[in-house]
């Protein structure tokens, strides 16, 4: 892969060792990134993993060796939300000696002289200093694990600094912490690359073959309603680098045809408004961000992003701001293709989500997203049991549980998605 310095080779390798793009030993982590932060996963940029439109997550690797500790020196951003996180090879979080391998926002300490605004009213731009190490114990400030306990020397791992709607949505903006390796008291700084906040040509779409007319011509058994579940990711061959924050409820579906469209109804919970940081928890507030996207389920994982004809994009996700709600808090998804959109959206109370305009006619996965849950909201994703049992999370969602039903275009335009 010429060009392209050797920290983003590392994540690029890992990624392609997942998805068995790419013979294996094309690339390996370095002991010492070149720079810092170089790979942005958004769909813009890496589409990769189901990135949430509303965030975007920069990738540090490293190697694990013995003795090696990543001091990461930053500023508390202009967002709704950040976090810093660890994962052990093949993407998947875990904990060393009862530490978890993520910090939320609210819980990272300042340093002295400086506020965390999700603490206490602040403003932005306070200082924090996190550090990666093999040897944390319960009680170490802003102490992050390297590694599992066992894990051999050499082996590849990641640190992802996640930030969800920066204030202007201006992910240039978001001051990337500074980052050094320290290796038997010497401490070596690495400096942030100039290029990880940049595009990379042909990574945010993904292209297929698939015709309308291939749509048409599915069995009917193939459009039946999905229903929700969450999943379990510690099953998985592939940690896909889930967010320690976040919880997850799956549907997949195939898109319905002719003028047939899918309905999600369910309802809201409570969430912080805005792009700036607020002092957490907060009262009446059931979550800190929520939101529902459409995904392809192949291999690399992505976010819907339809190329619209006057150049922008419309992305598989809308978040909880972007999200109509009637006057009982309860929300109406309906996933339709592009063609579709205006029609829907004339329908009073609703909020349109795409299914694929390249892939028409692939598995879509929905995903309902909770973040940061309140530990007094009961009906929060996070308290349903993974595995797999929609059953299971109606019973603890209760209203708050998603329900999707296949309607017409026409019956929804005339009666509402009530009628659906």
């Amino acid at each position: 892969m010429p060009g392209m310095n050797r920290s983003r080779l590392g994540v690029v390798a890992l990624i392609a060792a997942a998805f068995a793009t790419v013979p294996q030993g094309a690339a390996s982590a370095a002991d010492i990134p070149d720079c810092a932060w170089d790979l942005k996963v958004s769909p813009d940029t890496v589409n990769v993993f189901y990135p949430d439109s509303a965030a975007a997550y920069w990738v540090l690797p490293f190697t694990v060796e013995e003795g090696l500790r990543i001091k990461l020196s930053g500023r508390y951003p202009d967002s709704r939300y950040a976090s810093i996180q660890v994962y052990k090879e093949g993407g998947g979080l875990f904990e060393s000696n009862g530490v978890p391998s993520g910090l939320t926002d609210h819980r990272i300490q300042p340093d002295a002289g400086s506020a965390n605004p999700w603490q206490q009213q602040a403003s932005p731009g306070g200082r924090f200093t996190v550090t990666v190490s093999p040897d944390t114990a319960p009680g170490q400030v802003n102490t992050l694990p390297l590694a599992p306990p066992g894990t051999p020397a050499g082996s590849p791992g990641n640190i992802v600094y996640r930030v969800y709607l920066p204030a202007g949505g201006d992910f240039d903006q978001v001051p990337l912490p500074d980052v050094t390796f320290e290796r038997d008291g010497v401490a070596q700084p690495v400096p942030t690359c100039e290029s990880g906040q940049t595009a990379v040509a042909g990574a945010g779409q993904a292209r297929g073959d698939a015709a309308t007319s291939a749509v048409a011509a599915r069995p009917a058994a193939e459009r039946a309603a999905p229903a929700f579940a969450r999943p379990d990711l510690d099953d998985r061959p592939v940690g896909g680098f889930p967010n320690a924050d976040s919880a997850y409820l799956y549907a997949d579906v195939t898109p319905p045809v002719a003028d047939r469209v899918l309905v999600v109804r369910g309802k809201a919970p409570r969430s912080v408004q805005g792009p700036h940081p607020a002092p957490w928890p907060s009262a009446g507030k059931d979550v800190r961000y929520w939101s529902m996207c459409t995904n392809l389920t192949l291999p690399p994982f992505q976010v819907v992003r339809n190329l619209l004809p006057d150049g922008t994009s419309d992305y598989g996700c809308r978040a909880d701001d972007q999200t109509g709600l009637d006057s009982g808090g309860h929300y109406s998804y309906v996933v339709g293709r592009e063609a579709q959109r205006q029609a829907i959206e004339q329908v009073p109370g609703v909020t349109f989500l795409p299914f694929s305009a390249d892939r028409p006619a692939a598995t879509h996965r929905i995903i309902l997203r909770n973040m940061v849950a309140d530990p007094g909201f009961a009906q929060a994703v996070q308290n349903v049991p993974p595995g797999g049992d929609p059953a299971s999370a109606a019973a603890v969602m209760g209203d708050y549980y998603p329900v999707a039903k296949v309607c017409s275009l026409a019956a929804l335009s005339a009666r509402g998605p009530a009628a659906c």
